[in-house]
């Protein structure tokens, strides 16, 4: 009986750290995915930046801003 039990409070060892460095793992996954998604917005907005910048260039607005001071 103190065989079985010892070999199940190995186990529950066993499980309990595996669990642990699973959260680890989850915690450094979601970082990662922040970091990515971070970089996917900044490349958006860069983008809808030089979109912007091309229309007004090509409607004008800078040629009247310059004219108006």
């Amino acid at each position: 009986m103190d065989e079985k039990l010892n070999r199940m409070q190995l186990q529950l060892d066993k499980h309990t750290s595996q669990i642990g460095k699973l959260f680890s793992k989850i915690d450094d996954t979601n970082l990662c995915i922040q970091k990515i998604n971070t970089s996917l917005m900044q490349i958006k907005w860069g983008v809808f930046g030089a979109f912007a910048w091309y229309i007004i260039g090509q409607v004008g607005i800078i040629e009247a801003m310059r004219l108006a001071v």
